[in-house]
């Protein structure tokens, strides 16, 4: 054979040869978007109602963990908004728990958030973080306390929704227990029913400012440099979520490092859902606080799929700061591209602050969307 015939063949050869590896290596290769934020995570959940918590007042607490013995899991305090239930966000919790994090809730009394006020209710936050030490621990723990090894106080964040939000940010500013970040669902800091000393703002403390809640509009603070993730409600003003102290008012003190969704036809309360039909009757104050804080009955997009955006961000943004990895970055552009497909229900990615992580950008698509801009207009 003339050495012409044969080059053509060997460059053949390895083609093919090329071919044949990179088949192998697809068919071998774990699936890069087997798992999406929106998905349930890989843990089935279990529920821990201890009864011998520091709390004062008889406060239930609600622990929400990762069945299995795979480990610690990072911890996650979630806050309720004001006189609400913690059963009213088991929706949320339990998707972010099964994706390996050990959720803990308490309950105030109902009168007690308006009476005393987040400024002696923060002080509460520390013995329980000791007292979890001390349920978690392995040494000398007997086989039945739930929590034991299952937690790494190392990796600590928190979420909260309406005043609960208010209370994360406020845990998150304050430096004494080194909470890595905070998940916001429509926030809100200064009320009119929680004005004067009682009521720090939240706003203020995330700028590095101590004040109290004693205008409804107060003076911008300056700009924070944690940053957080934030969805909130497109429907704001009145007693519910009011101008200058809603979700729009946190973002604009965080950092420009944070996520910022908003959903345009969301009320104040569309982000919360009792588990049971008895909790919604004419007179149950759920029923009572949608009424004054719902979605309009004109909205196209409902309750459940904005609960299901609230968790959906709240995985993708603790996963990017607690468990960062290429996995992670992989997962964040399919979510770009899912929160794109919203649009047209009126999700706005008002914020994106994840550089070089951009829609279609894993699957060859030019579908670029640069950090900061938004997904519609």
């Amino acid at each position: 054979m003339e050495k012409s015939n044969i080059i053509p063949l060997l460059r053949n050869h390895q083609q093919s040869a090329a071919f044949l590896l990179l088949c192998a290596a697809l068919m071998t290769a774990p699936a890069v978007f087997a798992q999406d934020f929106w998905k349930p995570g890989k843990y089935s959940v279990g529920f821990y109602k201890p009864w011998n918590t520091p709390l004062p007042h008889s406060w239930k607490v609600d622990v929400t963990y990762p069945k299995g013995n795979s480990g610690s899991f990072p911890l996650i305090f979630m806050f309720n908004g004001m006189e609400c239930q913690a059963s009213w966000y088991k929706d949320i919790v339990d998707h972010v728990a099964s994706w390996g994090y050990v959720i803990v809730q308490y309950t105030t009394g109902f009168f007690y958030p308006l009476g005393e006020g987040e400024r002696e209710e923060v002080e509460y936050l520390t013995p329980l973080l000791r007292w979890l030490e001390k349920e978690a621990s392995v040494n000398g723990n007997v086989w039945w306390h739930k929590l034991a090894g299952k937690i790494d106080f190392s990796r600590k964040a928190v979420m909260g929704h309406s005043r609960g939000g208010k209370l994360a940010s406020l845990h998150y500013a304050n430096s004494t227990n080194n909470f890595t970040t905070a998940v916001l669902f429509d926030p809100v800091d200064c009320s009119l029913v929680a004005q004067g000393d009682k009521h720090p703002s939240a706003i203020a403390a995330l700028a590095g400012v101590n004040a109290a809640c004693d205008v409804i509009h107060p003076a911008p603070h300056g700009t924070s440099t944690l940053s957080a993730a934030i969805i909130g409600a497109g429907i704001t003003g009145g007693v519910c979520n009011p101008l200058e102290n809603n979700a729009h008012a946190f973002f604009r003190t965080l950092s420009t490092e944070s996520l910022y969704i908003k959903v345009k036809e969301a009320g104040h309360m569309t982000f919360a859902q009792p588990p049971k039909p008895a909790s919604q009757t004419s007179c149950s104050p759920y029923t009572i606080y949608n009424r004054m804080c719902g979605s309009c009955r004109c909205s196209k997009i409902t309750s459940q799929e904005v609960i299901s955006e609230a968790r959906t961000m709240a995985v993708a943004w603790l996963e990017s700061k607690l468990r960062p990895s290429q996995d992670t970055t992989a997962h964040l552009a399919r979510y770009k591209e899912h929160l794109m497909t919203l649009t047209v229900k009126g999700v706005e990615t008002v914020h994106w602050p994840f550089e070089g992580v951009s829609a279609g950008s894993l699957l060859g698509a030019d579908v670029e969307v640069s950090a900061g801009a938004a997904a519609v207009v």
